[in-house]
């Protein structure tokens, strides 16, 4: 029996252990489950919920006054006020005394003592509302352009702790204008600003690109040709001189061009790059060509006279890349933006044939000079053009827009070989229809 019980006294205590044991065990799991869990709820917990906790305690409470206005009716700068204590209210960090509580206070004091500044004034009344800061300013408006400005004073030490400063909005942008000063009063970087691709009620310049295309059409006018040399009958002449008043031409492909620029209410410009190519169709040209030829065996001057000319299709391919500028004036609208402006380009010119200059064609055809080299030339020139166009908002940042252009393109070169040089200058005249996008910046 003794033996019993003693071996039961054992069982007891082995089974205590063990159960000492698996609540052990079961603690220190519930312990680590409980730890990861806190751990997982800190990990997810949103960080603006965790930022008021933390900064709950530090939320300062201050007073707003009334904007003082400035060339702005009253009731402008009174919604100005209410939008600036919505924006300080929705920022978290303030908390404001009640308009009513502020507006008694105003009325029970006299605060129009002389030699005070409107500091002084706004540490009194911050004392008697027992806040820590008061925040008042200015909205105003210097000809067209508006502004707004606001600080903030210590009420404590008297002094101004910071201001900020919002110019040349208009009265739609009024709220953005309050967000960035705010944003500015806290110490916060200022928002990206989206601009509208037909804002112009605005002082600001809209940065802009745009990138077109387009079919044109045109012809060659002014045409002159002159041989290079001035040894003939008549001494310090051309030999040879030959003149077309218009030569038909057409586009070898559709007018390119990139455009950077900006532009503000009434007004804008850019730099282009732009390309140009036309070549001359199957047709017969009145040229007029005089002057003399000299004829090695006869050793005489032969008298030269030519009225019409038959040239072939692609007689002479034109290229012309210009950079250049524009100058123009719009209509400000919310809806579209009609423009016409004015633009010079500095121009790298090509002209390429398969026969010499028109010049020494014409004689070759008559049978008055040998073949000569194909031309090819480079040269410069320059251009102008007369924009007509319009602007039309596709999206906050994105425009289209159509342009009808009227320009002229001035070629000057020398072609043909030693023996037929000859000097030719002509004016190529397009009329561009022109589609394009746009894309505003900053």
């Amino acid at each position: 029996m003794e033996s019993e019980k003693a071996s039961r006294r054992i069982l007891d205590k082995d089974w205590t252990e063990i159960h000492k044991q698996e609540r052990s065990v079961v603690f220190r799991r519930s312990v680590g489950i409980v730890f990861l869990v806190w751990i997982f709820v800190l990990a997810h917990t949103p960080q603006f919920l965790l930022a008021g906790i933390s900064q709950g305690d530090s939320i300062v409470v201050i007073a707003v006054l009334d904007l003082l206005p400035q060339n702005v009716s009253p009731g402008e700068a009174a919604m100005m006020t209410e939008l600036l204590r919505d924006e300080l209210l929705k920022s978290g960090a303030y908390k404001l005394v009640e308009k009513q509580r502020l507006d008694e206070v105003i009325e029970e004091q006299t605060f129009q003592q002389l030699g005070v500044t409107q500091e002084e004034l706004a540490v009194q009344l911050g004392k008697l509302l027992n806040v820590k800061k008061v925040f008042l300013g200015t909205l105003g408006k210097i000809q067209d352009v508006r502004f707004l400005s606001v600080r903030i004073v210590n009420v404590e030490t008297g002094q101004v702790e910071v201001s900020a400063i919002e110019r040349g909005f208009s009265a739609r942008d009024a709220n953005r204008a309050v967000i960035q000063v705010v944003r500015a009063l806290r110490g916060l970087p200022p928002l990206e600003e989206s601009i509208a691709a037909w804002t112009t009620g605005t002082s600001k310049s809209v940065r802009y690109w745009m990138a077109y295309a387009g079919v044109n059409a045109g012809n060659v006018v002014d045409f002159h040709a002159e041989s290079a040399f001035k040894s003939g009958p008549i001494p310090g002449q051309p030999i040879w001189s030959g003149n077309a008043a218009e030569v038909k031409s057409a586009a070898s492909f559709p007018g390119l061009g990139l455009r950077i620029g900006a532009w503000r209410r009434w007004f804008g410009g850019d730099l282009e790059i732009s390309a140009v190519s036309h070549n001359t169709v199957a047709q017969k040209v009145f040229y007029d060509i005089q002057g003399y030829i000299w004829m090695p065996v006869e050793k005489i001057w032969y008298p030269v006279v030519l009225d019409t000319l038959d040239i072939p299709d692609n007689f002479q391919r034109m290229f012309s890349l210009g950079f250049g500028g524009n100058f123009y004036i719009h209509t400000p609208s919310e809806l579209a933006q009609p423009y016409v402006g004015f633009g010079a380009s500095l121009l790298m010119n090509r002209v390429k044939s398969e026969q010499p200059g028109p010049g020494s064609y014409a004689l070759i055809v008559q049978g008055l000079a040998p073949e000569g080299e194909e031309l090819n030339s480079t040269s410069l020139g320059w251009a102008f053009q007369i924009p007509f166009g319009i602007k039309v908002p596709v999206s906050k940042t994105t425009f289209a827009y159509v342009e009808f252009r009227v320009a002229r393109h001035f070629f000057d070169y020398v072609s043909s070989d030693v023996f037929q040089k000859e000097k030719d200058r002509f004016t190529l005249q397009t009329f561009q229809f022109l589609l394009g996008i746009g894309r505003t910046f900053r």
